[in-house]
């Protein structure tokens, strides 16, 4: 059985970037002040952020930060906006921290590092006119603080974007009730924006992460709200689908043994190159599955699949969107990145049951994500019968729920 035809989905690939009303709308919120944009799974933050670049710079602001969280979002952010000619400092917030305060990967574990850097930036002289913080739920309180504290307080320009239900690094108290961003410091009133349409996936696999994720959401006490209802910051913002990307390929959930997903999915890869090269195609799997990532990479390379599958932080580097491109990695490590078709090689690896219901939602929160890295094909693959796998079951099979734009 051929899982991925590429032919079946052509015609509703999302082939151009222009903003719609409301992301133009935040786009172009003055460059002076803090502003904020929180947004559905793919609705465009990201895009918003890198068009808000170019904004920016035309208003005469010259000295300009771009963080992310992760390396993979880095790349895209750069290439992307050295493309259209914007000459700003990208990095992730480890590789800036690094860089201009020799601030380590490890110390993120204590509070008093943290609160360290804080004070370091505050004494550093170091100072930008504006600053875009991509993948904002992921940073700490303390990062924020530092980068307030390297913020010209004659332009006060940061601009972040945030999606509640990727949080999967933490920071669960940003999940509480009373919540708010100006006990960091920041005031975003009358300077929000969000996002509620989602043009990255289609309707199928929509509804599945959707349905996946309310439980999740539940057991932590996050409640989702639609947009028109002006939901309070500590809500997360239910999606709406387009009905045109829709080409009737649903989310499978397949079955097969650990030992023999390598081999099948190079084979599958291959067949789904060959019904279009010109794609683009993420194996994916749980962070904690590193041997089994080699192996993919092993049994791509057995059949000459053209691949990347980075065996550290440091590999994982360069512009993974464009087409063609395959990718074998953790999903976490590709957050924010999209692909036409998605391979979860080991869905059945997630605790979704966890005595700490914080790390539980973190872990479906991963799975959440790596779901709607897809835009067309989806293939989940698991082994063992795990009460994850019933509740990916559940969801393929239950009403759609969103409302359709």
């Amino acid at each position: 059985m051929q899982w991925i035809d590429f032919q079946q989905t052509l015609n509703q690939r999302v082939q151009e970037e222009q903003l719609d009303e409301e992301q133009a709308k935040a786009r172009n919120f003055s460059p002076k002040g803090h502003s904020l944009v929180r947004g559905a799974v793919g609705s465009g933050k990201s895009l918003v952020l890198r068009d808000r670049v170019s904004k920016i710079l035309e208003d005469g602001l010259t000295s300009v930060l771009v963080l992310s969280y992760n390396r993979f979002m880095r790349f895209w952010l750069e290439s992307s906006l050295q493309k259209q000619g914007c000459n700003v400092e990208c990095g992730t917030f480890h590789q800036w921290s690094y860089r201009h305060f020799e601030y380590k990967y490890r110390e993120d574990q204590e509070e008093e590092s943290r609160k360290k850097l804080v004070k370091t930036a505050q004494e550093s002289g170091l100072k930008y006119d504006a600053i875009l913080v991509d993948e904002a739920q992921d940073f700490y309180d303390e990062w924020f603080q530092t980068i307030l504290a390297v913020l010209k307080p004659e332009t006060n320009s940061l601009f972040f974007v945030y999606d509640n239900t990727q949080s999967v690094y933490g920071q669960s108290h940003r999940r509480n009730s009373g919540w708010t961003w100006k006990q960091l410091g920041i005031d975003v009133v009358g300077r929000s924006q969000i996002f509620d349409v989602n043009y990255r996936n289609s309707p199928e696999i929509l509804e599945l992460s959707w349905h996946l994720i309310q439980p999740a959401l539940e057991n932590v006490g996050l409640r989702s709200d639609k947009r028109e209802n002006s939901p309070p910051i500590d809500r997360v913002i239910e999606p709406k689908k387009k009905g045109d990307r829709s080409s009737g390929v649903s989310p499978s959930l397949i079955q097969m043994n650990f030992s023999e997903m390598p081999e099948e999915i190079a084979k599958q890869v291959k067949q789904a190159l060959e019904s279009c090269p010109d794609s683009s195609i993420g194996i994916l799997t749980h962070r904690n599955s590193r041997e089994l990532r080699v192996k993919i990479s092993e049994e791509l390379a057995k059949l000459e699949v053209n691949h990347h599958a980075p065996q550290s932080s440091k590999e994982r580097s360069g512009n993974v969107v464009n087409r063609p491109y395959v990718i074998v990695d953790s999903w976490n490590a590709l957050k924010g990145v999209e692909f036409d078709a998605v391979i979860l090689a080991g869905v059945d690896l997630v605790l979704g049951q966890h005595k700490n219901p914080d790390r539980a939602f973190e872990e479906m929160a991963g799975l959440y994500t790596a779901i709607t890295r897809s835009k067309d094909h989806l293939i989940m693959l698991y082994q063992d019968k795990k009460p994850v796998i019933e509740q990916l079951e559940n969801a393929l099979t239950a009403e759609d729920q969103l409302m359709v734009v």
